[in-house]
C-alpha cells in the first residue's frame, strides 16, 4: 500500500448549496473515510491516519519502509 494516500476534499453541501462538506478519503482506493463539517476536523483526521500509518510500524520495519521523499 502507498504511504501516505489519505485525504480529503470540498464537496458541496447537497443540503444546503452555500456551504461546503468535507470528504476523507483514501486516494488509493477511493473508499471514503467519513465526512466533515469542518476543512480542520477533515485536516486532522488526515494527519491521524497518516501518523498512524507510520507509528503502527515496528522500529526495525520503520527505516526500511521509511517514506524516501521524507528524507
Amino acid at each position: 500500500m502507498l504511504k501516505k494516500t489519505i485525504t480529503w476534499r470540498e464537496l458541496p453541501d447537497p443540503h444546503n448549496v452555500e456551504t461546503a462538506k468535507y470528504e476523507v478519503y483514501d486516494s488509493d482506493t477511493g473508499a471514503t473515510i467519513g465526512m466533515f463539517d469542518s476543512r480542520e476536523a477533515a485536516e486532522e483526521e488526515v494527519a491521524r491516519m497518516n501518523r498512524s500509518d507510520v507509528e503502527g510500524l515496528g522500529e526495525q520495519q520503520r527505516k526500511k519502509d521509511a517514506d524516501p521523499a521524507a528524507g
